[in-house]
């Protein structure tokens, strides 16, 4: 019989599993999160994920807690999780807008609540860590993104549509699925963002409309830029596809992963997508911010 580890939690910087019931993230999705990658006590690029969860917080108008609790309150996690400096991890941040009567309006001088938790990442999963481009295949998806530009880029608690998308498969033989809109467009993976490569061109979907603005997606995009290498950001549809020399997903966990095979095409390694991620391997020091 395997055993059941329970790892703790906290909200608002204290020990806790226990969410009150009134909590609006609960009845609405009412609020926002962020998912690090923690290695070593370093947290990976953790002044971008501070500052979408800020511009996040802002725009739902949700109150942000100070960086300097946030990283206390990580260490706080880290150390009650015993977390070995040897071991990954993932580390989320939710934040809700905290207690709420019955009904949508919001009631004044809400207080905010801070989650915090953690879950290990095994080196396998991630290209960032294995320092080796990982790849896989990709899965069409029924479920379809939403359009919805208010909320567009924004990485909040509606999260059910990329529930429903991920379950369309029950296996490991992807290592993601890709979601359209209904305007047919590409838009972006169940937990990743889509880049394809075609000639010497970078391209990823537009997030005008739907999807989540992700922080390796902009990192990447900037890795391109600097290393010369045009970047192309627009509407895609679906037929566009046959017409790429190579496709690629990332997110904060895993950095980049290749696609070998989607929807019957497959696609061949690229020297661009290999210098992307050799910048990244080489640069990623300078993001991290070290646990005290």
């Amino acid at each position: 019989m395997s055993k059941v580890i329970v790892l703790v939690s906290l909200i608002n910087g204290i020990a806790t599993d226990y969410l009150n019931i009134n909590d609006r993230a609960i009845h609405y999705g009412d609020g926002i999160f962020e998912t690090i990658l923690c290695h070593d006590n370093k947290l990976y690029y953790w002044q971008k994920h501070f500052q979408r969860l800020q511009m996040s917080a802002n725009k739902l108008d949700v109150c942000c807690p100070q960086e300097d609790v946030l990283l206390k309150n990580i260490a706080k996690l880290l150390v009650a999780n015993d977390a070995s400096s040897e071991r990954a991890y993932a580390i989320k941040i939710i934040l809700t807008r905290g207690l709420g009567e019955r009904g949508y309006a919001v009631t004044k001088n809400t207080m905010s609540n801070c989650l915090l938790f953690l879950s290990t990442v095994e080196k396998s999963y991630s290209s960032l860590l294995s320092a080796q481009l990982l790849s896989g295949n990709l899965y069409l998806c029924k479920h379809q993104v939403s359009i919805n530009e208010s909320l567009a880029g924004i990485k909040h608690l509606n999260r059910l549509e990329n529930v429903l998308a991920r379950n369309e498969w029950a296996n490991n033989n992807y290592i993601d699925g890709l979601m359209l809109n209904a305007n047919g467009q590409l838009i972006e993976g169940t937990m990743s963002n889509l880049f394809m490569i075609k000639g010497d061109q970078l391209i990823t979907p537009s997030l005008k409309l739907s999807g989540v603005c992700g922080i390796m997606r902009d990192v990447i995009i900037e890795s391109a830029r600097v290393n010369k290498i045009d970047v192309t950001i627009k509407d895609i549809n679906f037929d566009e596809i046959i017409d790429m020399d190579t496709m690629f997903i990332s997110n904060s966990l895993i950095g980049m992963k290749s696609v070998v095979e989607f929807n019957g095409r497959r696609f061949d390694e690229n020297a661009i997508g290999d210098i992307i991620f050799n910048h990244l391997l080489e640069t990623g020091g300078n993001y991290v911010q070290t646990i005290k």
